[in-house]
């Protein structure tokens, strides 16, 4: 007995020389999983120039978020789109067996700007058929939405230009690796779409009720919603096209049934069909419709192949296209029909993928696409017609929803960008203190010179070129679209520093119009104080243009946002490019290191501020003009008056480098910039002249017509 205790207590000599291997291949895997994260790291750090091509019209690569996991793309202050790796959302093997790793911009409206290929391992493209292939396959997105189904097939059909899906070329000699690649980006850019808001999460599917069966016929089958109907008339697809006086006859009458339910799949197929359907057809996940067509006008179309995608049907979830493809079902069997079911002209089944995340239970539509020809120069006339399916809830068991923890995306950023918010914040604070005791700090006119002074610093430096708060008309643009239903209202909440500018601003011009913004927080605005500044320095003089002619130059700043407002509702992109009026762009955002036509733009508005103090300002800015009409009926007019000012003293009028003091000595609070250069004097009595004669006794004190709250 001792002996065996002695001997099954001996080791076995290969346990210790495993367990060494595994000792001395511990430090090695640690060291090839720390060189696999340097490697990730050191690519996404080379990614921001890769991007910046995606989107050229892009101005700051934001942060990359943690989720949804992609990087923010701004043009100024408007968030344009996003980039993503594909490989932070699905690792589809390729035909090596490795995934692709993508580098993908969307846009806000979902359509494709661009796919680069960072990382592959296809073998074809390594060895055979060289780089350039691939290369020109991904230059075909850019353009396409990411809501529809994108198909590799050969130049002749992709020219046809008509029908539910999208086409594009493929890779000849290499037709594996080109599907993964483009499964790899439409996968990754739904769910990189989904993470950030720009189409809705779909619910997960639900199950079937498997034990579930009730005996039915065809009459109950389309009166009890368990199938939907698409039909026709010859006239009124002839009206969709814009023709008359076709005969009101079936043109298409289409009948759908969702088939993985045992009520409709059994009475449809037959008991034998439908268990083939689902044990051998189906994959774990997989949808199955049928389509019966009792009209004239194919539902597959003379050029249809067999087994892939139709392109006169489109299934639609949550305003994303579903891939249907056909299965071929009754290819090598004949079909077990009931036997009340209705004579047809055709009877397809179709697939749909599990990955394609499409939801039984909810609400689905079914597209008919009909084209017309146009001649062989033109492409086809495209008109679809649709309706509505849901098949009822007691065929499926309720799926638990659990709500997904994480932050909507502009939460992050702006836990990201907490300080940038804090130092903005402490400064529109001390702003606010400014104009709510302004009495106070206009008494002295040596330290109001150094507060605003100083203000005015901080605008520039901290709001213009660290936090990258230049307000610019194109925010408008985008407030226009959340106005009118084209946006998500969350859009606005992307860049924390503009949506709190925009607050403020607000807030201001309810109460006191446009000034504030334009004297206080706009940093171009400072570039042309400093101007003025050194004109004075080096004193030119400054050119006093005819009041007459100076009234009617006003009007040209509204005369460009009306332009612009109006362009923007036909298109965005033409009213963006217009935008370019205002020198935000190029001499705050990009600090002057942009293309040289934008550059000297910029320098000679500069330039001529130095002999028309704030010349951009006055007359050709269009968001002060929008400030000032939404200003316009602002409820406090609250700089101090004399019985004086305008009649006979001028002093004011003529020191107001805006021009905003009529001769008359009103203040025009569309024009005024609250920069309290007239306050100062009006509380100085050594420059103002009223106070100067009260000073010297020459007069009994004047009246104040109008006095500070």
């Amino acid at each position: 007995m001792q002996s065996w205790r002695m001997q099954s207590c001996v080791m076995p000599s290969w346990v210790p020389r495993i367990c060494l291997a595994m000792l001395l291949w511990l430090p090695l895997l640690g060291s090839q999983a720390r060189a696999d994260a340097l490697q990730t790291q050191a690519l996404e750090n080379n990614l921001p120039p890769l991007i910046q091509e995606l989107f050229p019209e892009a101005t700051e690569i934001g942060e990359k978020q943690t989720s949804p996991k992609v990087w923010p793309v701004y043009q100024v202050t408007e968030l344009i789109g996003f980039a993503f790796l594909s490989g932070d959302y699905i690792e589809l093997p390729g035909f090596s067996g490795a995934p692709y790793q993508l580098l993908i911009g969307i846009d806000r409206d979902g359509i494709y700007r661009g796919v680069k290929v960072l990382e592959h391992h296809e073998p074809i493209f390594l060895h055979g058929l060289g780089p350039e292939p691939m290369h020109r396959f991904t230059e075909q997105y850019p353009g396409l939405d990411l809501r529809q189904p994108i198909k590799i097939t050969s130049a002749s059909v992709r020219s046809k230009g008509a029908g539910s899906n999208v086409y594009i070329d493929g890779i000849t000699k290499a037709t594996a690796s080109a599907i993964v690649l483009n499964e790899t980006v439409m996968i990754s850019a739904i769910q990189a779409a989904q993470g950030t808001g720009l189409i809705p999460h779909r619910n997960p599917p639900a199950r079937v009720r498997t034990e579930l069966q009730e005996d039915t016929d065809w009459q109950s089958l389309t009166a009890n919603q368990m199938a939907g109907q698409i039909r026709l008339s010859d006239a009124e697809v002839a009206k969709a096209f814009g023709s008359t006086g076709a005969d009101n006859i079936d043109f298409a009458n289409l009948y759908f049934v969702y088939l993985n339910t045992p009520t409709t799949g059994r009475y449809l197929l037959g008991d034998a069909h439908y268990e083939r359907l689902m044990q051998e057809k189906l994959e774990p996940g997989d949808h199955a419709i049928a389509v019966i067509n009792r009209g004239p006008y194919s539902i597959m179309g003379e050029e249809f192949v067999r087994g892939t995608a139709p392109d006169r049907l489109a299934l639609e979830q949550n305003g994303i296209q579903i891939e249907l493809r056909d299965m071929d079902f009754y290819n090598f069997v004949d079909p077990q029909l009931p036997a009340d079911l209705p004579q047809f002209e055709e009877m397809r089944l179709f697939s749909i993928h599990s990955g394609a995340g499409f939801d039984p239970a909810s609400p689905w539509v079914l597209r008919l696409v009909v084209s017309q020809e146009q001649g062989y120069l033109r492409p086809d006339e495209v008109r679809s017609f649709s309706t509505r399916y849901q098949m009822p809830e007691r065929f499926f068991e309720p799926v638990e929803i659990q709500a997904a923890e994480t932050r909507p995306l502009w939460m992050q950023i702006w836990q990201q960008r907490a300080g940038l918010i804090a130092g903005l914040l402490a400064g529109l604070t001390l702003l606010t203190a400014i104009i709510l005791w302004h009495r106070k700090v206009t008494e002295n006119a040596r330290l109001f010179r150094v507060i605003r002074w100083g203000y005015l610093l901080y605008t520039l430096i901290f709001i213009g070129y660290i936090t990258q708060g230049q307000l610019s008309i194109t925010n408008v643009f985008t407030i226009l679209q959340v106005v009118t239903g084209s946006a998500d209202s969350s859009i606005l909440l992307i860049d924390p520093v503009i949506f709190i500018l925009w607050c403020y601003v607000i807030l201001t011009l309810v109460l006191w119009g446009r000034g504030y913004f334009c004297g206080w927080l706009c940093p171009f605005g400072v570039l042309q104080e400093m101007a003025a500044a050194l004109a004075t320095k080096l004193k030119i003089k400054q050119k006093k243009i005819p009041w007459s002619v100076h009234q009617k130059l006003w009007g040209l700043k509204y005369l460009i946002l009306a332009g612009l407002v109006g362009v923007s509702f036909y298109s965005l992109s033409s009213a963006e490019r217009g935008a370019e009026v205002e020198p935000f762009k190029t001499a705050i955002t990009l600090g002057f290191v942009r293309e040289w036509p934008f550059v000297i733009y910029a320098i000679l508005l500069l330039v001529a501020g130095l002999f028309v103090h704030k010349f951009f300002c006055r007359y050709l800015c269009p968001l002060g003009a929008f400030f000032a009409v939404m200003g316009h009926f602002h409820l406090l007019r609250w700089l101090p008056r004399r019985s004086e000012c305008g009649s006979p003293c001028q002093l004011c009028s003529h020191r107001c480098g805006i021009r905003a003091i009529e001769p008359s000595g009103k203040i025009n609070y569309r024009e005024c910039i609250q920069c309290y250069d007239c306050e100062v004097i009006y509380r100085d009595d050594h420059q103002c002249v009223p106070l100067i004669n009260e000073r010297r006794g020459r007069k009994r004190p004047s009246g104040v017509i109008s006095k500070a709250s």
